[in-house]
């Protein structure tokens, strides 16, 4: 959820910082006086593009910071992951705009992309405004809407990876009967599989010969060095050590006892150290033809690597790739009856479990269908049916399955998709319902509607409004409003003004307190806030509220 916002300097906003709550919050105000600048800030933070007209005039630059408290646990591991200090949960998106039109996005205080930005927000924040088509109009997404609601992640999981096994199969085989060989083709694949298989590589081998060879070009530096260290000790360490230890041995006091042990120890430690330092001037002897066959086989190695895929599991995929064309090219009859079983196999298995997919599908997309007309019934839709139309397809790796929502909105008008759906207040409801059941299938944690509610007014209104308030329970919900009955049932309410005098035009956003929120509720159902108009708009509120039936 969106937890506060600061914005300054933005179009006619001067400076303004809000802390929000979850529920449903209405933004109010009168025409023109700059109700959608909030929901146009926060679209920015979102990764909307910014331009140089944001910056308020006389302005060197405008700042838009919001601070979202996340519970998408996923999303914070990607967070985390991507380096981001996510400290319970709190992810704050800066993007300062210059007067040039430059903009700066900054992610937890630290430089990042719009697109970056974009991609996190998206998950998490929806705009929905009365001419936008999001995805919930287009088709290619209502299989992953169904499926989000369907929750059988294991069975697509198994759709997902029997359908790649069979269309390797497939493509293997396919590849094998439209090949035209030739004994050149044979040749060089030959040759080519030779040259792995003699270069006898072993996995580690490179990393060994290089530390060796290392080892081998510090020869001289090494052994000056042991050579060096094994004088000393013999010479000056060792000898001092026995002759430390040996007097104290012998006198008769338990403490000096003890550190004679002690020294002894150490002397006995030193005399293996130079054993240790010899064997291994024994092995740093030198050898011209051994350095020179680790060079030429180190050169083979880097060689057959750079040929064959960079590194030795490259090496080794490319020769059993090698392997397959060659033994395709020799038994191509054998190999290809050998496909075909192998193909029939891996499409019964994809087939089985798509199948499997599709049963469940159709029957949860039932309980969706009734679930979805419920909430249009709630919004004054008496008549507005709502089917999930289903066509199979030759499949791919989410299934057989293609699947496109189909709406009805008024008795005996025949279904079509969604996205040739009426416009104006009739999509707006539509929306709104869809929005309802689909939110927290998304993942979405705050939903924002920018005067969706145009065209509407009485008991529509109203039930807009506890529309909203009904999606408020389970994801933070704004909205931008003219109408009375949707801002009375609003958790808290704000109002849009705007101040003008002869140079300059400001706006303001306040948030309301309870007398405030009814006078501002006269306003607008009125015009008027006479004796008679607020106490309309009381009772308005307290039904709103759930305070009068």
């Amino acid at each position: 959820m969106l937890q506060s916002i600061f914005v300054k300097n933005f179009v006619l906003i001067d400076e303004v910082s809000l802390e929000f709550q979850k529920g449903l919050s209405a933004f109010t105000g009168e025409t023109g006086a700059g109700k959608s600048l909030l929901m146009d800030a926060i679209g920015v933070l979102k990764g909307d593009r910014a331009n140089a007209g944001m910056v308020k005039k006389g302005c060197d630059k405008a700042i838009i910071e919001g601070a979202f408290l996340i519970e998408h646990e996923a999303l914070i591991k990607q967070l985390e992951a991507d380096g981001f200090d996510m400290e319970e949960g709190l992810l704050i998106i800066t993007r300062e705009i210059t007067k040039e039109g430059k903009s700066t996005t900054r992610v937890n205080h630290r430089v990042s992309s719009v697109s970056y930005v974009k991609e996190i927000i998206s998950r998490i924040v929806d705009i929905h405004s009365q001419h936008d088509t999001q995805y919930l109009l287009n088709a290619r997404y209502h299989l992953s809407l169904l499926d989000n609601f369907v929750k059988e992640d294991a069975l697509r999981e198994e759709v997902y990876h029997t359908y790649h096994a069979y269309k390797k199969i497939k493509d293997e085989l396919e590849a094998a009967l439209s090949s035209d060989y030739n004994e050149d083709d044979l040749e060089y694949l030959t040759f080519q599989l030779n040259e792995i298989d003699q270069a006898e590589l072993r996995e580690e081998e490179l990393d060994e010969l290089e530390t060796q060879l290392k080892r081998m070009q510090s020869f001289e530096k090494i052994s000056e060095g042991v050579q060096i260290a094994i004088d000393k000790l013999e010479q000056e360490v060792h000898p001092g050590l026995y002759q430390a230890f040996k007097p104290l041995s012998t006198l008769p006091d338990d403490r000096l006892t003890k550190m004679s042990e002690t020294l002894s120890d150490h002397y006995y430690q030193m005399e293996d150290m130079i054993s240790e330092l010899h064997d291994f001037m024994d092995q740093m002897e030198y050898d011209e033809e051994t350095f020179n066959t680790i060079q030429d086989r180190i050169f083979l190695i880097r060689k057959i690597y750079r040929k064959y895929g960079g590194d030795y599991s490259s090496v080794m995929k490319k020769r059993e790739e090698l392997d397959r064309k060659i033994d395709s090219i020799l038994h191509r009859q054998d190999f290809i009856a050998k496909q075909e079983t192998y193909l029939k196999k891996a499409e019964d298995t994809f087939l089985k479990a798509a199948h499997k997919l599709h049963d469940i599908r159709q029957l949860k997309a039932n309980e969706l269908s009734d679930l979805v007309v419920q909430q249009l019934k709630d919004l004054q839709l008496e008549h507005a049916r709502f089917k999930i139309q289903f066509e199979t397809m030759e499949g791919n790796a989410h299934g057989i399955d293609k699947v496109e929502f189909m709406i009805s909105m008024n008795a005996g008008e025949a279904l079509k998709p969604l996205s040739q759906t009426a416009s104006g207040g009739e999509l707006s409801r539509l929306m709104l319902g869809l929005k309802t059941v689909f939110t927290s299938l998304m993942g979405m944690e705050t939903v924002i509607f920018d005067e969706i509610d145009t065209g509407v007014s009485g008991k529509v209104a109203f039930a807009i409004g506890r529309k909203m308030k009904q999606l408020s329970e389970t994801a933070q919900v704004f909205c931008v409003t003219h109408l009375a009955p949707v801002a009375a049932c609003a958790n808290t309410h704000y109002m849009v003004e705007k101040h003008q005098d002869e140079e300059t035009t400001h706006t303001n956003i306040v948030y309301l307190n309870e007398q405030e929120r009814i006078m501002e509720l006269a306003n607008i159902a009125s015009g008027s806030q006479s004796e008679h108009a607020i106490s309309s708009a009381k009772e308005l509120y307290e039904i709103a509220q759930g305070h009068r039936e």
